[in-house]
């Protein structure tokens, strides 16, 4: 497999931007970092070329500035990686491509040259035959619309030659290569199986694995959460189980051990509402132990966020 076409000798990298709460991180083009203020960092957009960010949109809002031309490496993971989620900041994009994460505002000005090779390199390694004329066509017409990508994209990609007319408006016509679908049956609703308290204690200890801490306080709070998936006596009226554990009990494994019985018994799914982003985050590494293979994680769990 090839590498990505390499830029002329004369041509300089460009400069990346990250905009924090109360500053920006810059990086020129002979790669010196600098944090600056928002005014000096809009101030150097007026006469820099199109920088490197992540997220153009929120970046313009956080400096209250107007459009500005851009390399939004949002973008080009967008194009290289169709429908597939990532959190859309540097740190967000290293994790789903597998880099180091970055930890301060210059590590992450510094990403974006990382995710931008990376991004490149999965379309120069990419298997021709699953990229098709397609991609091809695409690629040159977003160069012609001024994608800022574009030629990168197209170098990646070995673009050759321009596709004929008629082709190319094919390659934008992208429902005509989604498969046949048709409407399902709903799914049925899920059975109303209790949960035992000893199969969740025996849960609970397959979740903390062989050499854990023997902890009483957290096989007794995870038998009594247990019964908040009792079947209801009456319709509209569910077990509620009101629960108190200190710090340090392990809570979280504590009620994860019967929801994934429940769950797996009745074929149901169960959500758990969290107040902050930490105790979510948390949950979610927690799962790890239930699901340590990232490939049945990614299809059992969502992670959703809101208000």
């Amino acid at each position: 497999m090839s590498e990505p076409p390499s830029p002329p000798a004369n041509e300089s990298r460009p400069t990346a931007l990250v905009v924090g709460l109360r500053s920006a991180a810059w990086i020129n083009p002979e790669g010196e970092v600098e944090i600056l203020g928002f005014d000096e960092a809009k101030k150097r957009l007026r006469h820099a070329p199109p920088p490197l960010l992540c997220h153009g949109a929120a970046t313009r809002r956080r400096l209250k500035a107007g459009y500005f031309p851009a390399l939004d490496v949002l973008e080009l993971f967008a194009f290289v990686h169709p429908a597939r989620f990532c959190v859309p900041t540097p740190r967000g994009l290293s994790a789903a491509l597998g880099l180091a994460i970055p930890e301060t505002a210059e590590d992450e000005a510094a990403a974006l040259y990382a995710i931008t090779g990376a991004l490149l390199r999965d379309l120069a390694n990419a298997d021709p035959l699953h990229l098709g004329r397609e991609l091809h066509a695409v690629a040159w017409a977003m160069a012609q619309a001024s994608w800022p990508w574009g030629g990168s994209v197209l170098k990646a990609i070995g673009g050759g030659e321009a596709p004929h007319s008629r082709n190319l408006l094919h390659g934008l016509r992208v429902w005509h290569r989604l498969p046949e679908w048709e409407e399902q049956a709903p799914k049925p609703a899920p059975g109303h199986q209790p949960v035992d308290e000893a199969d969740t204690r025996a849960r609970l200890d397959d979740l903390l694995g062989d050499g854990a801490e023997h902890r009483p306080q957290q096989a007794d709070y995870a038998a009594a959460a247990a019964a908040a998936f009792d079947p209801c006596d009456e319709a509209g009226e569910p077990r509620v189980v009101l629960a108190e554990a200190g710090t340090g009990v392990g809570k979280t494994l504590g009620y994860i051990a019967p929801a994934s019985l429940w769950s797996e018994v009745n074929d149901g799914a169960v959500w758990i509402s969290t107040y902050t982003r930490n105790l979510q985050r948390q949950l979610d590494g927690e799962l790890d132990r239930l699901y340590p293979d990232p490939g049945e994680k990614l299809r059992r769990v969502v992670v959703r966020k809101g208000r």
